[in-house]
């Protein structure tokens, strides 16, 4: 085979292929002939050759790996800035290291290109590259090389998440909603920021970073965007508003999110007045909206309406309306969602047991709690596993 410009991309197609089938698998033969027709490309300097033979000669190899090989292309598609090449590498030396490089040397390597890597990550990051300075956050709190200090790799993330934030907060200011709303669930709720990073920020940096959301989601609720749209981001700002302290800007923006049909807010609106978080504390008030909730569906609200009534709260104590709300959330187990659902589902069914141990409106009946305590149990409700270790339920465990 002899490769032009305009044939390359089938020869590179062959070589994906069989690479993606594990060795002894797929056309050996074309894929051999696919390498040799490249294999010019990537001495001229294609990155794209390089790369695809350095994944050929590791992966792909019908003979088994050639990591010598492997490293000799993977290192020229690192000299022309490739990451993942120098990432390959290091990995290579990690893991199947070739023959006859002695442990000490083997290290420094690792830690040669461990650092090549993130050179190469730096350089595309202060280029303007939000995936490498997002890649250089995680990866020096998840994958720090070996001569950097823990703390001083801490630091290095936060400096490479302000650079995140900062292209982010560019990008957004474009005037892209989607962006705009992507970086805000970023601040609000430290999306896809590694959870030791978390601790190094002091309780400042966390307000600005609420405030900075706020600001984000009300220029999403001014604009000429759907309802919907509309809605989630009136419902974020009063999480915003919330982690803040401010109640009562919570409760407005909950107000106008539910005005949306945004199900989530009733429960949000009702947790506001039972608490008094912000506004005077009023039990009739977050019956009323919890009730609100349960009247659409929305499966927090209906599960503190059910509290509401097992516990007099905001109004008579009813029993008989606390399990039916309880059973209602139990039916969910057999719809689509049920797996986002099941901490809910397991509180559901733990209470249910519950009153049937101890006759709540109902006869007692030990096995229906028994059962009911097995099936919480089965959702990782914790309450209901100590609860099967009751002496009233040995006769059920033999």
């Amino acid at each position: 085979m002899n490769a032009t410009n305009n044939g390359l991309s089938e020869y590179f197609k062959i070589v994906r292929e069989f690479i993606k089938c594990h060795a002894g698998e797929g056309d050996a033969v074309s894929a051999r002939q696919a390498v040799d027709a490249i294999t010019p490309a990537a001495e001229h300097g294609d990155a794209k050759a390089q790369m695809l033979l350095g994944k050929y000669y590791s992966w792909g190899y019908h003979n088994g790996c050639d990591n010598r090989k492997a490293i000799y292309w993977f290192e020229k598609a690192a000299d022309n800035g490739n990451t993942e090449a120098a990432m390959l590498i290091m990995e290579i030396y990690r893991n199947n290291c070739p023959d006859g490089i002695d442990a000490e040397r083997r290290k420094a390597l690792i830690l040669e290109w461990h650092r090549r890597w993130f050179d190469l990550l730096a350089t595309k990051a202060d280029k303007g590259s939000v995936d490498a300075a997002k890649s250089l956050m995680n990866l020096y709190v998840e994958d720090c090389p070996e001569d950097v200090n823990p703390n001083d790799g801490l630091a290095s993330a936060r400096k490479w998440y302000d650079l995140w934030i900062e292209l982010l907060t560019a990008k957004a200011a474009k005037g892209g909603l989607v962006d705009k709303m992507n970086l805000a669930d970023i601040l609000l709720y430290a999306e896809d920021v590694p959870e030791n990073l978390l601790d190094y920020f002091s309780d400042e940096d966390d307000e600005q970073s609420l405030s900075q959301a706020i600001r984000l989601y009300k220029d999403i609720t001014l604009s000429d965007c759907d309802d919907f749209f509309k809605a989630e981001a009136f419902f974020k700002m009063g999480c915003a508003y919330s982690d803040l302290g401010e109640g009562k800007k919570a409760l407005s923006c909950f107000k106008k999110a539910a005005g949306l049909n945004c199900h989530e807010a009733f429960a949000r609106i009702g947790d506001i007045y039972r608490y008094g978080n912000g506004v005077g504390q009023d039990d009739t008030m977050a019956r009323k909206w919890y009730g609100k909730g349960a009247d659409v569906g929305e499966i927090m609200a209906t599960l503190k309406l059910a509290e509401c009534y097992r516990d007099g709260i905001g109004g008579k104590q009813d029993f008989e309306k606390s399990m039916l709300e309880y059973q209602h959330i139990a039916e969910r187990i057999k719809s689509r969602g049920f797996r986002q659902q099941a901490p809910a589902i397991g509180t559901a069914l733990y209470e249910l047991g519950n009153m049937y141990l101890n006759g709540l409106g109902v006869e007692v009946d030990l096995r229906k709690a028994y059962d009911y305590f097995k099936w919480a149990a089965s959702h990782d409700n914790r309450a209901a596993e100590n609860a099967l270790n009751n002496k009233k339920f040995r006769d059920f465990q033999r």
